[in-house]
């Protein structure tokens, strides 16, 4: 959605349509960095934008990362400053800071919304903090992902 020195104009419509959520997918920010000054930096600057800024103050906003917002392209487990960028990824989203989210490995939550009858659930998951280099097994050709952590969470938040 954002990159380095880019618009938001695509927040105008979006906030103008009165949205009841809106949900980052990741890339959040461009970041792929492994200097936490400036990821902070980069997070302050997407947040003071006035499209960015509006949206928030009209309309709940949760997320999940992907590589970018991360800290490094294509980066997994071996990313040697994930909880660092963990905390400012749920300072961007407004996580309080006595959440769960705040205790837990990686960045993955789920969120209930509506009336009962009504109810929509959303499901974000983390395919970043946990993640092993890209490499196939050679004999299954599959990738690993998430974690068992996170599998079972993903598979008790379902169930909901």
């Amino acid at each position: 959605m954002q990159r380095p020195g880019g618009p938001t104009a695509a927040l105008g419509p979006i906030r103008a349509a009165e949205p009841d959520l809106w949900i980052w997918m990741g890339d959040n920010v461009y970041a792929d960095t492994l200097n936490m000054t400036a990821l902070d930096s980069i997070y302050a600057r997407q947040n003071r934008r006035p499209g960015h800024r509006a949206l928030r103050e009209s309309t709940r906003v949760i997320g999940t990362w992907d590589d970018h917002d991360y800290g490094a392209n294509d980066a997994g487990r071996s990313y040697p400053k994930r909880d660092r960028s963990q905390a400012h990824v749920l300072d961007f989203m407004d996580v309080p800071e006595d959440h769960p989210r705040r205790e837990r490995a990686g960045v993955y939550s789920a969120h209930t919304y509506g009336p009962p009858g009504k109810r929509v659930k959303v499901i974000l998951l983390d395919t970043r903090y946990h993640r092993d280099p890209i490499t196939r097994d050679p004999i299954s050709g599959q990738h690993y992902f998430p974690n068992e952590e996170g599998t079972s969470w993903a598979r008790r938040s379902g169930s909901g």
